[in-house]
């Protein structure tokens, strides 16, 4: 099977990106659409670091699959046009986790963020996707190409709608589903990002933008609907920091993840 689908949000984000040995470097391309009214939000950060993370650890456990377990994004300096470059190391394979640490830079390779990431590591068997054995000494590419890029909203896109100050709903939809059949774990840390932005007064106040965010994942979406709901729990001079749960409204609801957002 071939991932992602050929209308799909990483198509539409086109990432562009690079491995050699056991480093990995991408690009994306920031779009209107892609951004508050900072610049790049911080949920397609964090789904560059997902996206990109769990390819240098494809590469390390390779039969093996992996599932994204633990994600943080940290945003130092706005990202406003251009392009966003991230490089990504393992810094541990074991033989159930593998962890990648991410360095965020703009297109004139100023430091711009940090990234970290924990995968479980699995059986090949659970991905719908083509699982091939990779040669580690061979540099490789790899690009996302036909999609639609994103100029109108990548909220919308993904089908997000706000039913109240820091809460969301979207349903699970082969447009942002994972190679399980399950949502994007970007897609989640995007959804946790905008709700917390809305709990913390974003919608009226648009100066307001989510800089770290911590996401841990707790089981897979199931049928779906997703509801997101944000609360803030701190309000100081450092900012707003709200956490975030993240539920599979299916029968019975269940919990499927929770995060931290510092919104500032």
């Amino acid at each position: 099977m071939t991932y992602p689908p050929a209308v799909h949000l990483l198509r539409d984000l086109g990432f562009r990106s690079s491995r050699h040995g056991d480093t990995s470097t991408a690009t994306l391309e920031i779009t209107p659409g892609l951004c508050d009214h900072h610049g790049l939000r911080l949920g397609v950060l964090a789904t560059l670091v997902d996206v990109s993370g769990a390819g240098i650890a494809l590469a390390a456990v390779a039969p093996d699959w992996i599932a994204t377990a633990d994600l943080q994004t940290h945003l130092v300096r706005p990202l406003t046009e251009g392009v966003v470059e991230i490089e990504c190391r393992p810094l541990r394979v074991g033989a159930k986790r593998v962890v990648v640490d991410a360095v965020l830079r703009d297109g004139e390779g100023r430091f711009s963020g940090t990234g970290r990431m924990a995968f479980a590591r699995i059986p090949g068997s659970a991905t719908r996707a083509t699982v091939k054995t990779q040669d580690d000494r061979e540099p490789t590419r790899f690009a996302m190409d036909g999609g639609t890029p994103i100029d109108d909203s990548v909220l919308e896109r993904c089908g997000m709608t706000a039913v109240g100050p820091g809460q969301l709903r979207f349903d699970k939809s082969p447009y942002v589903e994972n190679s399980f059949g399950t949502v994007n774990g970007g897609v989640l840390a995007l959804a946790a990002e905008a709700a917390a932005v809305s709990a913390s007064g974003g919608l009226h106040e648009p100066e307001r933008q989510a800089r770290d965010i911590h996401i841990h994942y707790l089981e897979q979406i199931g049928d779906g609907p997703v509801a997101v709901t944000a609360e803030v729990i701190r309000d100081d001079g450092a900012g707003h920091l709200c956490t975030v749960r993240i539920e599979d409204r299916a029968t019975p609801t269940r919990l499927v993840a929770v995060a931290d957002v510092l919104v500032v």
